[in-house]
């Protein structure tokens, strides 16, 4: 059975839990920038165990984009597969119809499940519909979108279809990660999201946004779980994640803090030295 996330993220009581965002800090740490840790499920759980336990996030994460990269570096009908039609769509969608892919994501996740059980939430990170939609398009035609609403409703709709591929496994949430680049004009426009919002509510997964811009007059529609939006934006006191990636880095852990049902989350540059990491990591769980 799966973890409840949004219980687990606000029962951190006097040290607030950690998410962290480790994948791409481990992967050069580890593997060298290059190497390709989701050639198998075996070998993505000997990344993920060693990565993991560096850094004790307190949320498991698997990087649903990082796994498309890799699977369009190293598949040579990918990229071919992807531009064979120019609708803007349809490199997203064929992306995520991909066989392998999708099953090589579904078996990492029973692995994690079965290493981690039931005390740590397994979460789904990806770009949101929108930013994903522009991702694909690029990857496999080089080009720039500006997506449009009918774009990325249809584009929420293939997210939709690729999730309920892992209906049978034991994830407790999605995060969707907006892209600064192509910020939704306001907080309505989460809900052309809806598909990918209903299948996690259908499956009782949390599902939550990821608005590394966000302000105080950005509201994010009920139904969507949580936030994350950056520590000092003025949404702040209003969310249930804090990124505290920037202060963190280049100020301490000093003077940071999460309301009382909050949770503290950040992502680690890939030149920090390691012993910088662990020293900070620790001050802030304790």
């Amino acid at each position: 059975m799966s973890v409840d996330l949004v219980n687990y993220l606000s029962s951190g009581g006097g040290s607030p839990r950690l998410w962290v965002d480790f994948n791409d800090y481990t992967k050069k740490l580890l593997l060298g920038e290059s190497d390709n840790p989701w050639t198998t499920p075996a070998d993505y759980m000997s990344f993920y165990g060693q990565a993991h336990g560096l850094v004790k996030s307190e949320v498991v994460v698997l990087n649903v984009w990082d796994l498309f990269q890799h699977w369009m570096q190293e598949d040579e009908k990918a990229i071919p597969a992807m531009a064979a039609k120019r609708r803007v769509t349809f490199a997203l969608k064929t992306m995520l119809e991909a066989f392998a892919p999708r099953e090589l994501l579904a078996e990492v996740i029973t692995a994690v499940s079965n290493n981690y059980g039931t005390s740590t939430p397994i979460v789904l990170v990806m770009p949101s519909p929108r930013a994903l939609l522009a991702k694909a398009h690029k990857a496999a035609t080089g080009s720039d979108v500006e997506p449009d609403e009918m774009g990325i409703d249809t584009a929420a709709m293939y997210v939709a279809d690729f999730l309920r591929y892992f209906s049978e496994t034991d994830l407790s949430g999605v995060l969707l990660v907006e892209d600064p680049e192509l910020r939704p004009a306001s907080g309505e426009e989460l809900s052309w999201y809806q598909p990918v919002i209903n299948v996690a509510k259908h499956y009782r997964w949390s599902v939550g946004v990821h608005l590394p811009f966000s302000d105080g007059d950005f509201k994010v529609p009920d139904d969507i779980d949580f936030s994350i939006v950056p520590a000092g934006s003025s949404a702040a006191a209003d969310t249930m994640g804090l990124d505290i990636t920037q202060p963190l880095w280049e100020q301490g852990a000093d003077g940071l803090s999460v309301g009382e049902n909050g949770f503290y989350y950040l992502s680690i540059p890939t030149d920090i030295q390691p012993e910088l990491v662990l020293d900070t990591l620790s001050s802030l769980k304790n």
